[in-house]
């Protein structure tokens, strides 16, 4: 039996903010889950695995790095990035030096078939998103675009947060909470943030 996507529901009623981000929440995850089966559909379509996917990207950014920074940055062990690495080497993806800086390690960067086969994964995601927003007036794509990266920004300090020492009881955030939870009118909410 196949899946039919649903077609959006239209905008719903705006709500508190505390309902908006709920709702924002959602969505993200939804679009999160979604990601990784899109990644993976793109991976197999390029003969290779999301987490190889991601090694190559990884190497892209950094150039040239040792095989432990890789592994670090990837968050995995590194006899994984290891086998990885390699695997990607028999490929002809990736090209393995000696480190002029300590003769035991060696450094990893990615071939000319490495970019080309980067390349394949980016136009392919490309031409899929193209197709995502066939329609769409470029203002809104790049609005889009921009509040995605303002999002982001604002996560990243507010997640920032939740690795810290857990807050003291204030009175003051208490009552801002009480506000996002749509215990007060969006007005007076204003006043007392400004």
């Amino acid at each position: 039996m196949e899946c039919v996507p649903q077609a959006p529901e239209s905008p719903r009623p705006v709500g508190s903010p505390r309902e908006a981000a709920d709702d924002l929440l959602a969505q993200l995850v939804s679009l999160s889950r979604r990601s990784r089966s899109f990644s993976t559909a793109v991976a197999h379509r390029c003969g290779l695995q999301p987490s190889q996917i991601h090694l190559l990207f990884s190497l892209y950014r950094a150039t040239e790095c040792r095989v432990a920074a890789l592994a670090e940055q990837q968050l995995v062990d590194p006899s994984v990035a290891s086998r990885q690495i390699a695997g990607l080497e028999r490929e002809g993806l990736l090209g393995r030096r000696p480190d002029p800086e300590d003769g035991r390690a060696s450094l990893v960067s990615l071939t000319d078939a490495g970019l080309a086969r980067l390349e394949q994964v980016r136009e392919l995601h490309m031409g899929a998103m193209a197709q995502a927003v066939a329609g769409w007036p470029a203002e809104r794509i790049y609005r889009m675009a921009h509040d995605l990266e303002e999002l982001i920004g604002n996560a990243e300090h507010a997640y920032q947060a939740l690795s810290g020492p857990e807050p003291v009881d204030d009175p003051g955030a208490s009552r801002a909470a009480a506000n996002l939870s749509g215990d007060q009118p969006a007005n007076e909410l204003k006043k007392e943030l400004s």
